[in-house]
């Protein structure tokens, strides 16, 4: 057993180290709320009264296999982060990344895939107005929680090369008319020799 669980870990190394791949770390600071929060009196890192725009205090990491030259890959993600309200949330997100626009150093690509997001129960605060979009849960040696899985997480993403390692990374979640959410950070590429298949046209 010991031998097999040796030789599982270092095939995945080996994936890893001799794949298309790259690591992703962003840290997320902002959240905008298109027509202002309700609930805006709940949240002590907001910048205008109406909660426009709030603070958040953060980050993201995730892996990232392409499968497909470099126009799609499959994502992993995972969010560690205070929410609006200052409490703790985060998320865990699996899904794929297609190729949208390429010009010179820019890349712009489209996410979708299942995304969990939970956070700590605002009905911790007597003013919090619970309108039931998200489900309650006690975790032992957490306590309690809201979850919500949104099937069709969307993010876009946009890379700027920097070198043959490092690209400058920023992301965009539409979470409209709820919340735009808003982060920024680095990719590191693990593998990147890419073998595009050129097509050549011979005129007649």
């Amino acid at each position: 057993m010991k031998k097999r669980n040796i030789l599982f870990v270092f095939l995945l190394l080996n994936l890893a180290l001799y794949s298309q791949s790259c690591f992703t770390v962003r840290y997320f600071g902002l959240t905008v709320h298109p027509f202002g929060d309700k609930q805006s009196q709940l949240e002590p890192n907001k910048i205008d009264h109406k909660a426009y725009f709030v603070l958040n205090f953060g980050g993201f990491i995730g892996y990232e296999k392409f499968v497909w030259e470099d126009f799609l890959s499959i994502k992993v993600m995972q969010g560690v982060f205070t929410d609006c309200s200052g409490g703790i949330a985060g998320f865990s997100h699996l899904g794929i990344r297609g190729l949208i626009f390429e010009r010179k150093k820019h890349r712009i690509l489209f996410g979708i895939g299942p995304t969990m997001f939970y956070r700590q129960d605002w009905n911790r605060f007597k003013d919090y107005d619970d309108l039931g979009f998200f489900y309650r849960r006690n975790i032992p040696q957490v306590g309690n929680v809201q979850y919500k899985m949104f099937w069709y997480g969307i993010e876009f993403e946009y890379d700027y090369h920097l070198n043959n390692k490092i690209d400058f990374n920023f992301g965009f979640t539409p979470g409209a008319p709820m919340a735009l959410t808003f982060s920024f950070g680095i990719k590191y590429w693990v593998s990147k020799k890419f073998k595009k298949n050129e097509k050549f046209v011979i005129p007649k």
